[in-house]
């Protein structure tokens, strides 16, 4: 069974150094550029004040058990509303621990966000990317559109996803104007 922990540096930059080949291309598209492992863990790196959560995914509990997602969860600006970022190894390879996560973040993020008082967390997808909109469909997210124009040429596109909370904390919500 899979293990999320805290974010640790060390496990991040293995998932980083054997990312999946569409994450990657996703990644330089999002960009606009040529990357490489190390200016894409800068990056992530960089959004740590920003993210209300984050773990490194490992395939088990134990200390041999090898990182092979992360997940981050960032603050917007908005109230109730926090940005999802989801990067893994090889799909093919970690396959069965990828249909894990969807059903660990599907299962739990309800009540987790009802905690932090997040009533929406969106997420976008490259548009050619085989599995990134599947993946966010089975978590429990919504396609919302398709936004075009992205990439040095404008000639990328992303899929805007979205989930919503059925029952929002009374938190996420905006006061009235009477209020």
């Amino acid at each position: 069974m899979i293990d999320a922990r805290p974010h640790s540096d060390q496990a991040a930059m293995a998932v980083f150094r054997q990312l999946d080949l569409y994450d990657f291309l996703e990644a330089e598209a999002i960009r606009g550029e040529a990357v490489n492992h190390l200016s894409l863990f800068g990056d992530w790196r960089a959004m740590r004040q920003a993210w209300a959560a984050s773990w490194v995914v490992h395939t088990g509990p134990t200390a041999l058990d090898a990182p092979f997602a992360l997940v981050a969860l960032t603050h917007t600006g908005q109230r109730g509303v926090a940005g999802a970022a989801m990067l893994a190894r090889d799909h093919e390879r970690f396959r069965r621990p990828l249909v894990q996560l969807a059903r660990l973040i599907r299962d739990r993020m309800p009540e987790f966000c009802n905690e932090l008082g997040i009533a929406r967390i969106e997420a976008r997808a490259w548009a050619r990317h085989p599995r990134a909109s599947a993946f966010l469909q089975l978590t429990g997210f919504a396609h919302e559109c398709d936004m075009p124009g992205f990439g040095p040429h404008g000639n990328e596109t992303f899929r805007q996803f979205a989930w919503t909370a059925s029952d929002p904390d009374p938190r996420c919500l905006a006061p009235t104007p009477e209020e």
